[in-house]
């Protein structure tokens, strides 16, 4: 076997002459057929380390197998040392586009290169926020809808199928927009739009006008879980995915505000029944709304003003774009003082990708709707991407059915039962709510500790934790006959479940390709979207007081954490592509 970029010829049993290199990938041929990818900048050995015995190389240097035969080695971009851990990257995602895989493979080692920096920071609080706004809206659309529903004399919750319509609207276009023509305006007008909408919505005078503006700022909000980790994860170093599951701790921050607000506004401005409920004595679901919306607005200003989002590089790449994805990442780099090595013309040698197209040369209708099924093509582009996608759809499909119908179900089965567990007042209702969303906010630093401090688990191992753990209290809640039994056992499901939440939240996007991960992702989320939206239907007209349901979604729980075991991709052992 020979190197394509040494002099001399090696044999592969024999690596000790590649102690104390540094470089980003070393390249062999052989019978499978040449792989070449250029290493930037290759050093000269240091004579110190020529004593050093074989070992130091068999823990650096691991084989990736193509198909065909195909073998390449990649060594760490620090020098060669017994702590040096190898990260290949998920290759099996790519279409088998090998110009793809080769300028991915070049970013992913510019990105590790830069390493993390303020700039990565300010994008986790930024991006953060529009997980913040997501489940704050959600909570804020739930809590005041019984006084929604007093006022204008509805008993079916036709406002949560009309959230639910616009988060399902919103996930489709914007995470199918993001793959199109990018992730920056999406970032920038999500918030705002939602914002705006949000504060309308509390002016509204009837029950149609309140719910077309509800459905509007969902449809704004819808898609900022599908963009807030494309963004973020495309930006971040391999070894600090792991802040991708923190992510959810933001979610838990949002629904405790949402909460709040209504614990400080509802109870003494509003109705108790339907029963003689006019507006001017039911202002409380207004001032949520105003307030609210005005949290949200304040968010959407420091993403326009904190930071200046440039495209993804990675969303550049897979759309030719390669002068512009090298700008971006030297100027970080420049910006921070880090050292990038990646340049246009390393890039340039092997052409343009084939899988995806720039979507500006088919700036029409016919064809976008021609590269959006491009795009859903690649999510099963192989048959591992099969599997991950279609084991992807399952597990948010359970999940959005699951625990909000056994939230639906379980009060007034317990009711039935004898058991007292709500407090006497309105005021003690969103106490004990409160508490119990704070307590959310556990979960993802739990999962963000267990990837961190125990690397074996992997995104699967904490995700099995959190499915199961999450079953058995649901079923153990079937026992509860007090307040306090509810609300210590309710804090406990909110975080374990909240494990699952932050961990497949962060898992989904890592394991899309680039050129389709909004678009995977958004599907996900349709998923999970439509089971929630029949959580309403279902629980109006069936009878509450069975206890086969219970059972039946607490199943469903453990079922998606036993599906994380048979997921084909390991995020912490691959790096993105």
């Amino acid at each position: 076997m020979t190197t394509s970029d040494t002099e001399e010829t090696q044999k592969l049993t024999n690596l000790s002459d590649l102690k104390g290199y540094k470089t980003t990938s070393r390249t062999y041929s052989g019978d499978g057929g040449i792989i070449t990818s250029p290493a930037p900048d290759v050093y000269k050995p240091d004579e110190d380390n020529d004593n050093d015995n074989d070992n130091d190389e068999k823990n650096n240097l691991e084989p990736l197998n193509f198909e065909g035969g195909k073998q390449e080695f990649i060594q760490s971009e620090k020098y060669v040392d017994d702590t040096t851990s190898l990260e290949f990257d998920m290759i099996e995602l790519e279409a088998n586009d090998a110009i793809l895989h080769h300028k991915m493979k070049l970013i992913n080692d510019a990105i590790d290169e830069i390493g993390f920096t303020p700039y990565h920071l300010k994008l986790f609080f930024l991006n953060g926020m529009g997980y913040w706004t997501d489940t704050q809206l959600t909570y804020l659309e739930s809590t005041v809808r019984t006084f929604i529903n007093y006022q204008f004399g509805y008993k079916f919750p036709v406002s949560a199928e009309c959230y639910a319509g616009g988060m399902i609207l919103g996930a489709i276009v914007w995470g199918f927009g993001a793959d199109l023509i990018g992730r920056k305006l999406a970032f920038n007008l999500s918030l705002l739009l939602s914002a705006i909408f949000t504060i309308m919505t509390g002016m509204m005078g009837n029950m149609a006008s309140y719910c077309l503006f509800v459905l509007l700022s969902a449809f704004a909000a819808g898609g900022n879980l599908v963009l807030d980790t494309c963004v973020f994860l495309e930006y971040l170093p391999h070894k600090n995915q792991w802040l991708l599951t923190f992510f959810a701790l933001f979610w838990g921050v949002g629904q405790t505000v949402a909460v709040a607000l209504g614990y400080a506004f509802l109870p003494n401005n509003s109705c108790e029944s339907y029963d003689n409920c006019p507006s001017e004595s039911n202002h409380g679901w207004r001032y949520v709304w105003y307030t609210n919306g005005c949290i949200v607005l304040a968010m959407a200003i420091l993403r326009v003003t904190v930071i200046r989002l440039k495209e993804t590089p990675k969303f550049l790449i897979v759309n030719n774009r390669d002068a512009e994805a090298v700008q971006v990442l030297q100027e970080i780099a420049t910006k921070y003082n880090r050292k990038c090595s990646l340049t246009v013309e390393q890039l340039a040698q092997y052409g343009n990708i084939e899988s995806n197209e720039d979507f500006r040369k088919s700036f029409d209708l016919r064809g976008l709707l021609r590269l959006s099924f491009k795009h859903l093509k690649l999510l099963f582009a192989t048959r591992k991407a099969v599997r991950s996608t279609v084991l992807l759809f399952i597990s948010w499909a359970f999940l959005g059915i699951s625990y909000p119908l056994y939230s639906s179900f379980l009060p007034q089965y317990l009711a039935t039962r004898g058991a007292n567990i709500s407090a006497d007042t309105i005021g003690g209702v969103y106490r004990d709510n409160l508490i119990a969303n704070v307590c959310s906010i556990g979960g993802p630093i739990i999962a963000a500790a267990l990837l961190l401090f125990i690397p074996r688990l992997g995104r699967r191992g904490v995700l099995f934790i959190g499915g199961i753990s999450t079953m058995a209290l649901l079923f153990g809640y079937t026992a509860v006959r007090t307040r306090g039994q509810n609300v210590g056992l309710t804090s406990s499901v909110y975080c374990c479940l909240y494990i699952y939440y932050g961990v497949i939240y962060a898992y989904t996007p890592e394991v899309m390709p680039s050129a389709a991960r909004a678009t995977g992702n958004c599907l996900c989320l349709f998923a999970t979207r439509i089971c929630t939206a029949m959580v309403p239907i279902i629980a109006y007209y069936s009878n509450t007081s069975s206890s086969v349901p219970i059972w039946i979604c607490g199943a469903f729980v453990g079922v998606i954490g036993i599906i994380a075991l048979f997921l084909p991709f390991e995020p912490s052992k691959q790096r993105v592509v």
